[in-house]
């Protein structure tokens, strides 16, 4: 052979290898199985929109013999939900246990990229380092949330035993082969990974697995009923008995609203599990209380907002649930409610067979819940209150109707009897004790007929009365926010200007006029009228001592038996000014310093007004009480 073809033929081979090198890790991505795909919440939420809305379901039992029943249907909602493809599930348990879910995310994104590494490092046909990439991804996936996250885990598992196989290390991967067929017996290997002895103990594992001896499992958790999950596939709600189970150890995840996600692994037996209090969970028990405590009222959509502000979602679904004795259906109340305004999306009423027809008889009425939104009202929310009566409303409407019908009853037996007493009284004698008798028992009876009749017409009344119902979608819009009032600045008192002063005759005696302050600096406002009538009252009943006092010293001024200086008060009101010592001197020594009173000539300048000291041909000026003394004087005049 030519060396030009030798050289084609081992380009061909090198490629030929390079293929097979490249098709292998693209073989093991093959998607697993759709049997072995749980029932989990993330695959159909990625499909979802970004802009979607995000909605939490909860579900709220009116009774306890609906609390099994109400847990199953939320589970139903949620993957109504989810496979609705326009709405975005926020389970109610991640939201109000954010730490714990937070804590899940990164173990769960720290897997994801040590599943990445340990691809790249395989590709590479860096086995040793991939070995290492793939154990710390099962560890990782190990501490997530296995309800959703287990076909990773098992995923993970394989590459693993691959990895192994890589290296030599056939024992152990063996031993990573049985438990990976142990928890999922139709895990895919590929035989790109696998040798053709190896895929033979994989496919003889796998049928070892299938027809063994089987286990069960009984799940049970205080103290609440609580979603199942066995090995990432929904089991029911507990307490339930999970059968056909592998002799090995399972992964059992419980999740229930308001608790922490309790997970661990588990044999066959009987298991029971304390869920563990999150902080918001006397909120969301609050909230639910709430609005079961009136099912029909705005009270309800009053505490599912609340509950939706605190998951921290756009909307909320909720299902009400009320059950019976026995096997009687469900009877559920559904909405679907926008959180910032009260707005119902969606509302239906509905019955739902219990048992094994609680999954295929639920799926019309959840369909209805997230199918389309319902349209607002001229841009106002619609909210639904259903114009029913409470179960206490309806017991004691019973109650009154039997009493009536007794009373009714009661009634016309007396009636009766009055009837016959009448009859016999009118065959007797008149005059008769008998006929006495028979004539106070007939009226009595008779009495008692009426007033039975009365009584039970309206206790029958009042039983059977029902309120109109209202209509099945009522428009309740909040008022608009009014502004608060403008509060204006109250008036300040009105000051009543002062008399005008009265103007000596001298053009000397004017006083110099005062001057202006401004506002800042004025003397606060008078007091109201209210004051100063109340002042201007006591000081009239004070007047007639005051008005004695002034006139005895006025006679003591003109005997000159008395020379005590009046009060200052006394003299600011007489209308004395204020003077230096020096002019007050002037005017006691001065030839002008006397002043008539009543036609008497008195040295007190004191209590006289100001006069000028142009000579004796002024006119004097008359000492006169001060104003309140004056209307005292006029009082006892």
């Amino acid at each position: 052979m030519r060396p030009s073809n030798v050289r084609a033929v081992h380009a061909a081979l090198s490629g030929w290898l390079v293929g097979l090198l490249a098709v292998g890790p693209a073989a093991a991505q093959t998607p697993v199985s759709s049997r072995l795909v749980p029932r989990a919440l993330s695959a159909a939420t990625a499909d979802a929109p970004a802009d979607a809305a995000s909605v939490t379901v909860v579900a709220i039992a009116l009774d306890a013999a609906a609390r099994g029943d109400a847990a199953r249907l939320a589970r139903e909602a949620e993957l109504a939900v989810t496979r609705s493809g326009r709405l975005k599930l926020v389970r109610l348990s991640d939201a109000l246990d954010a730490d714990g879910q937070r804590e899940r995310q990164a173990r769960e994104d720290e897997a994801a990229e040590a599943m990445k590494a340990g691809q790249r490092a395989y590709d590479e046909l860096d086995t040793e380092k991939a070995l290492e990439h793939f154990d710390k991804a099962v560890r990782g996936y190990e501490g997530a949330d296995l309800s959703q996250r287990f076909t990773e885990l098992s995923r993970a598992r394989v590459m693993k035993a691959a990895s192994q196989v890589a290296n030599g290390e056939n024992t152990a991967a063996q031993l990573e082969i049985r438990t990976a067929l142990a928890l999922n017996p139709e895990a895919r290997f590929s035989p790109n990974f696998f040798p053709p002895e190896e895929m033979t103990f994989v496919e003889k594992e796998r049928k070892a697995v299938l027809t063994g001896t089987k286990a069960s499992l009984r799940v049970s958790t205080e103290p609440v009923p609580a979603q199942v999950f066995v090995d990432g596939q929904f089991r029911g709600i507990s307490p339930v008995d999970v059968a056909d189970l592998t002799a090995a150890d399972h992964y059992v995840t419980v999740v229930a609203p308001g608790y922490a996600l309790t997970q661990r692994r588990e044999r066959e037996g009987e298991v029971s599990l304390s869920l563990a209090p999150v902080a918001a969970q006397k909120g969301l028990q609050t909230f639910t209380e709430q609005a079961a405590r009136k099912p029909e009222s705005p009270e309800r959509d009053a505490a599912l907002r609340e509950l939706g502000t605190l998951a921290g979602v756009a909307q909320v679904l909720a299902l009400l649930v009320r059950g019976g004795a026995g096997t009687a259906p469900l009877e559920v109340t559904g909405l679907r409610l926008d959180v910032s305004d009260g707005h119902n999306q969606a509302y239906a009423l509905g019955t739902v067979p219990r048992g094994d027809g609680l999954v295929d008889g639920s799926q019309a009425l959840l369909a209805q819940l997230v199918s389309a939104d319902a349209p607002r009202q001229d841009g106002k929310p619609v909210t639904h209150f259903a114009g029913g009566v409470s179960n206490t409303r309806r017991t004691v409407g019973y109650v009154l109707m039997a009493t009536g019908v007794a009373l009714l009853a009661g009634g016309v037996y007396f009636g009766m009897e009055a009837s016959a007493k009448s009859d016999d009284f009118k065959r007797a004698a008149q005059n008769s004790s008998r006929a006495q008798d028979l004539k106070s028992t007939g009226k009595t009876y008779a009495l008692v007929a009426d007033v039975g009749i009365l009584l039970g017409l309206a206790s029958a009344g009042a039983g059977g009365y029902r309120p109109s119902p209202t209509a099945a979608a009522v428009v309740r819009s909040r008022p608009p926010a009014r502004a608060a009032p403008r509060r204006l600045p109250s008036p300040r008192p009105r000051r009543r200007r002062p008399p005008p002063r009265r103007r000596s005759r001298c053009p000397c005696l004017r006083l110099p006029r005062r001057r202006r302050l401004p506002r800042s600096r004025r003397s606060p406002a008078r007091p109201t009228s209210a004051r100063r009538r109340t002042r201007r009252a006591s000081a009239r009943k004070s007047s007639a001592s005051a008005v004695k006092r002034w006139s005895a010293s006025a006679r003591n001024w003109r005997s000159g038996a008395s020379r005590r200086r009046p009060r200052r008060s006394a003299r600011r009101k007489s209308g004395v000014g204020r003077r230096s010592g020096g002019e007050r001197k002037r005017r006691r020594s001065g030839p002008h310093s006397t002043m008539t009173i009543s036609g008497t000539t008195s040295h007190a300048p004191s209590l006289a007004k100001p006069r000028c000291f142009h000579g004796p041909e002024h006119r004097a000026v008359r000492v006169q009480p001060p104003r309140r003394l004056r209307r005292g004087r006029a009082a006892l005049r």
